[in-house]
């Protein structure tokens, strides 16, 4: 039997080849091609069908599709398909109803239906939200709508202008802030067999253990403890700890935020002694969190650095965050940069 070959290629044809083999936006294209080069090369096609893994008779099809049509000849047409089921002026009515129901997926795909008269179920409505570059996720908490954003800025010019000084030599940086851990915490995300999603022990009630952190941007974290309420006088307990065991040539600024206790007349009349051991306190914006970094440390220590197996008593838990404390800036860290 006489072998089957495409017809010698000229140089302008192997140039084309080449570049849908190497750069052709789909594989069936870029398969296709390599196939009609391998013929050109000497290839049979029962050597080109055992290298690239296909059937006998498709290797045949191209080199015919390839004699009568050139490189259009290995290019797959479009092809008509199934006519969707949401034309454009439903995916516009549909982020239009998003917008006044964001969290209810069966109210919007009662409505949608009630209006358009279309049964659509709802994953084809999630698909349909996030070709229109929509994401389910959790609604936050924002105090944005409570903050003068003039303060925020300027708030926001002064950090800057403080960590500039700070790379300078000029001083130490320090965020402060207080944060509690409770077996009734809410416990991170974890992946687990379908089916058998893991679990702790749920409480009505716990007790907590209140952590008071300075966290400075070098790596540097120091911290207090407390089962007892977060007073104004467990703040300054913190913040007298945090001047004794500093080095008394170093001058640290510390921000905070705006909380009654950090705010109280006990605590200002501190604020006086502070300076006189080279302590400078900077209040921030108010309702801005955001602007203060060590929540970044609370976050991860709650939902990525605690092991579940805190959770199995108080007395783990205790023991895991003053593990974590203690390692801060060894087997973890966080890179403000």
């Amino acid at each position: 039997m006489a072998r089957r070959f495409v017809s010698p290629l000229s140089d302008s044809e192997q140039q084309t080849l080449s570049s849908a083999y190497h750069h052709g936006e789909k594989r069936a294209l870029r398969r296709r091609a390599h196939a009609i080069l391998l013929s050109d090369q000497g290839h049979t096609i029962n050597q080109i069908s055992e290298i690239l893994q296909v059937r006998r008779d498709a290797v045949s099809r191209w080199l015919k599709q390839w004699e009568a049509s050139g490189l259009d000849g290995l290019i797959d047409k479009p092809r008509s398909g199934r006519t969707p089921v949401l034309d454009e002026h439903d995916h516009q009515r549909l982020q239009e109803l998003v917008a006044e129901q964001p969290h209810q997926i069966r109210s919007l795909q009662a409505r949608f239906q009630e209006e358009t008269g279309k049964t659509v179920s709802t994953v084809t409505l999630r698909r349909a939200l996030k070709k229109n570059d929509l994401s389910f996720k959790r609604i936050r908490h924002s105090l944005k709508a409570r903050r003068d954003e003039t303060d925020f800025r300027n708030t926001q010019g002064l950090l800057k202008a403080l960590y500039q000084r700070e790379d300078l030599g000029e001083h130490e940086f320090y965020y402060f802030d207080e944060s509690g851990f409770s077996q009734s915490s809410s416990v991170p995300y974890a992946w687990s067999p379908i089916g058998k999603p893991c679990e702790v022990t749920a409480y009505s009630h716990s007790r907590r253990l209140n952590v008071l952190g300075f966290l400075s941007r070098a790596g540097k974290l120091v911290y207090h403890t407390a089962t007892k309420p977060v007073t104004t006088e467990t703040v300054i307990e913190a913040f007298d700890q945090f001047v004794a065991q500093k080095d008394p040539d170093t001058f640290p600024v510390v921000v905070l935020d705006n909380a009654s206790m950090h705010r109280s007349k006990a605590f200002w009349r501190k604020i006086i002694e502070w300076i006189s051991h080279r302590v400078h306190l900077v209040y921030l914006s108010a309702c801005s969190p955001e602007l203060n970094l060590i929540e970044i440390l609370w976050r991860q220590m709650k939902y990525a650095w605690l092991p579940l197996s805190a959770y199995l008593s108080f007395e783990h838990l205790c023991d895991e965050v003053h593990r974590l404390l203690g390692d801060y800036g060894t087997d973890h860290a966080i890179n403000f940069e």
